[in-house]
């Protein structure tokens, strides 16, 4: 008698709690197709008395069921498309809450591509994993989609590269679901998600329809509750931050479709009154409580601390555009000691936006082969940089080191700022004056330095970070970071700063510092007491807008 293990917890104690009576209607005889009305179950379903995971026995028909997927055509599936993405659009929503749009995302079964456009839509950078030859051809011709033919193990992703995984109603059919997730733990950035949706076992609809449930289905290797999921994830090196309940979109003739098998009565009366009222082809979304999300994210237990280390630096890029950025106002006196000092031999590009100066900083920038843009009035510090990172952006930019042309920081740090996003260890880099004492050295006034340090601890206890400096004016962003935050509805002034390190810690972006020294001297411009006290304000009105946000009080577009 062949041994069977749990492939959760590898315990060889079972009971049988489905056992099919149409053994003759065997799998082999009936292509695969994920819009099919008539469900056939399995011949058996087992469930661990040790951990309660509900499983199909494992037999000698995998390569079987492989080669199905491969197969399968579904041209049923395409009928709707307009409901499917509906669904995609919910569920991209909710991935928001965690990981904005502009990241990327790996839809592993993403079968015709329609959730990955909807995402390309949306500004995500997308990609796709399907073993439907006729599904991945569709997903690439249709809608311009890499879609690798594979699963995920075959197929070698890049370590530590993606911000999203989505498993749409996928983990039910594979053969070993921790492996899987093992495999998607290492193409998985440190702070990314993984999303996976799929049928609850032990939900009402289950419990009542039993065998005649339609996630009963030959093709449905593995039946989760939330507790075994749970395990599942934690088993694989994953932690849920938050559960759902699944919600799917489709017209009355599909869901009517899907009710014929439980009552053909009322089927045919629902089904004449869809074609008199015309109901057929609208569109009902319906959350039948028996279909479990759930997002999760990286443990970061001691075990896998050597991964995390590893990871972080497995794909050094030394090819990215770096383009630094000069917010000027006034800057013609200390402008060419600032380009003098920039590693050009590090950069590609300098531009710098001029905020209607009043003296002759466009002229001199002009003549050092900067280019220039030129505000035409006066807008603000914080308007600048808007400014700075839309040019950049526009320019090609994958790196973006903003610098003031004031002189006060030291511009040769630059080749230190660029290197953590070469190595792929960070989103934001900022140069602390706080850091090894390069603030008071430097010359920072006593009582700037002090309430600098108060504001940073503030920060830092609220947004449930580490830095050691909030207030510095020398920062590098990535292109991909600054194209999934709504820079632009910061504000003009200089509270921008603040605001842009809160749309950081809500995007779950990774901040490196580098320690710097600040050159206080006459001709450096510099915040007198009265605009420092309204920035003081602006911060704590900050603080208080995102606490607001955070616990849902009140939502503000520019967070989101």
């Amino acid at each position: 008698m062949q041994e069977i293990r749990c492939d959760l917890c590898g315990a060889n104690h079972h009971t049988v709690v489905y056992r099919s009576e149409q053994k003759g209607r065997s799998a082999e005889t009936t292509a695969y197709r994920i819009s099919e009305e008539q469900l056939i179950a399995p011949e058996k379903i087992l469930k661990c008395v040790n951990c309660g995971l509900v499983f199909v026995p494992a037999g000698d028909d995998s390569q079987m069921i492989i080669n199905q997927y491969k197969e399968m055509v579904d041209e049923g599936y395409l009928a709707e498309e307009q409901g499917r993405r509906k669904t995609a659009c919910l569920v991209l929503k909710k991935l928001q809450r965690y990981q904005k749009k502009g990241k990327s995302l790996l839809d592993v079964g993403c079968s015709t591509g329609f959730f990955l456009d909807e995402a390309k839509k949306k500004g995500w950078q997308v990609q796709g994993i399907e073993l439907s030859v006729w599904a991945a051809k569709i997903a690439r011709e249709k809608f311009n989609i890499e879609v690798i033919n594979s699963t995920i193990k075959q197929a070698h992703l890049p370590a530590n590269y993606y911000d999203v995984v989505v498993l749409h109603d996928t983990i039910e059919h594979v053969l070993n679901p921790r492996e899987m997730l093992m495999e998607i733990r290492k193409v998985l950035k440190p702070e990314g998600i993984v999303y996976i949706n799929t049928p609850d076992i032990q939900s009402w609809a289950s419990r009542i329809l039993k065998a005649k449930w339609w996630g009963i289905n030959r093709h449905h290797l593995f039946y989760f509750s939330r507790k075994t999921l749970n395990r599942l994830l934690e088993a694989a090196g994953f932690k849920s931050i938050r559960w759902g309940l699944y919600a799917r979109s489709f017209t009355f003739k599909y869901w009517l479709e899907r009710a014929k098998p439980y009552s053909k009565t009322i089927y045919n009366i629902m089904q004449v009154i869809c074609r008199i009222s015309g109901l057929e082809k609208k569109f009902l979304t319906i959350n039948f409580r028996d279909q479990i999300e759930v997002f999760a994210v990286k443990r970061r237990a001691l075990k896998y601390i050597n991964e995390l280390e590893v990871s972080a630096v497995c794909h050094p890029d030394k090819t990215m555009k770096t383009i630094v950025v000069l917010p000027a106002y006034n800057a013609a006196k200390t402008l060419k000691a600032t380009y003098d000092d920039i590693p050009k031999d590090m950069i590609d590009e300098i531009i710098l936006v001029d905020d209607a100066s009043q003296d002759n900083t466009v002229e001199i920038a002009r003549e050092l082969g900067i280019t220039v843009f030129v505000h035409k009035t006066n807008k603000g510090y914080g308007a600048n940089q808007k400014t700075c990172y839309a040019k950049a952006l526009e320019h090609g930019a994958d790196i973006v080191v903003m610098v003031h042309p004031d002189y006060q920081y030291d511009p040769r740090v630059i080749k230190h700022m660029i290197v953590p996003f070469k190595k792929g260890q960070a989103d934001a880099v900022f140069g602390s004056r706080m850091l090894k004492g390069g603030a008071l050295i430097g010359g920072m006034p006593l009582w700037k330095h002090n309430v600098n340090i108060l504001l940073t601890a503030l920060a830092n206890v609220v947004l449930k970070t580490y830095l050691s400096e909030y207030h510095s004016g020398f920062r590098a962003y990535s292109a991909e970071f600054l194209k999934s935050i709504q820079f632009e509805k910061n504000s003009d002034n200089f509270v921008f700063d603040f605001e842009i390190i809160v749309q950081a810690r809500l995007h779950f972006c990774r901040i490196e510092e580098v320690p710097i020294r600040t050159r206080y001297f006459d001709e450096a411009s510099s915040i007198r007491l009265w605009p420092s006290i309204r920035y003081g304000l602006g911060i704590l009105g900050t603080i208080f807008k995102f606490l607001l946000h955070e616990y849902n009080i009140i939502r503000f577009k520019q967070f989101e």
